[in-house]
């Protein structure tokens, strides 16, 4: 009887850490990830990473685009958005205005601020771009924000330290934040957290163990992970270099949808 082949990668299932639990949580490493067209866009692919159609009151895809790619036209939808390069370098168009955004760059746009991205240089940038329907409160603005992480402040935190890239602790007219954590490796959350925001995470460096309603998963650089609200959640960082992540949530709203 001769002898069956078997391909070097026959447990390639055995080796997805891609998990979705629905109502609870998804991981989408990069390698199981898959590149969409949209249409507003040329030159660019977009890896989806959470939509409605997961439970998510927000869209979040990873951007790649290729020299010269970005929006065809200006984006003016109705929505608030919030931009992080990843790798690379995009310009940001505000009605003339531009804006040059290199890794670790962000840009919150407020609902009513139509804009252009573009990638002016000659290699591949990657953005995290993040986009949701604003939630207004009495008269007061939440107002256009462009920097870059190098320039904000980092806090202590519980175990860790913290870069609030939006000011939603101070002007409660933004509704929506995006942290950056740090973490010394062996450093982990303080406890357990169970809470109504939800959130979507991007590891920017770094591996660790994230403990997921009663499952552990080890996660690493570029792995996405959503969370729904009230999931417990716990973080534990590993390996020999630090552990940071991008984190999205909802706040400074009364959660009364749906009553």
């Amino acid at each position: 009887m001769a002898e069956r082949f078997i391909p070097s990668d026959a447990d390639i299932a055995s080796r997805c850490r891609a998990v979705t639990k629905p109502g609870l949580y998804t991981i989408l490493p990069r390698a199981n990830r898959v590149e969409s067209i949209l249409p507003d866009f040329d030159k660019t692919a977009a890896q989806v990473l959470a939509t409605p159609q997961l439970g998510a009151r927000f869209v979040q895809h990873e951007l790649h685009l290729q020299p010269g790619g970005g929006t065809r036209t200006s984006i003016k939808d109705g929505l608030e958005h919030f931009l992080f390069v990843l790798e690379g370098q995009v310009s940001l168009d505000l009605s003339g205005n531009k804006h040059p955004l290199t890794q670790g760059g962000f840009a919150y746009l407020p609902a009513d601020l139509p804009y252009t991205v573009r990638n002016p240089s000659g290699q591949k940038s990657r953005v995290l771009w993040t986009k949701r329907r604003y939630k207004p409160v009495d008269s007061r603005q939440a107002d256009l924000i462009v920097g870059n992480e190098k320039d904000v402040p980092v806090l202590p935190c519980d175990t860790y330290l913290e870069q609030h890239l939006i000011p939603y602790e101070e002007n409660v007219a933004y509704d929506l934040a995006f942290n950056l954590l740090n973490f010394e490796p062996g450093i982990h959350f303080g406890f357990v957290e169970s809470h109504i925001m939800e959130h979507g995470l991007y590891m920017l460096q770094g591996r660790g163990i994230y403990w997921l309603n009663g499952d552990f998963h080890e996660v690493q650089t570029d792995d996405f992970i959503y969370m729904a609200p009230f999931c417990p959640q716990f973080f534990y960082a590993m390996g020999w270099v630090k552990g940071r992540y991008l984190i999205y949530k909802d706040v400074n709203r009364d959660y009364v949808d749906g009553l």
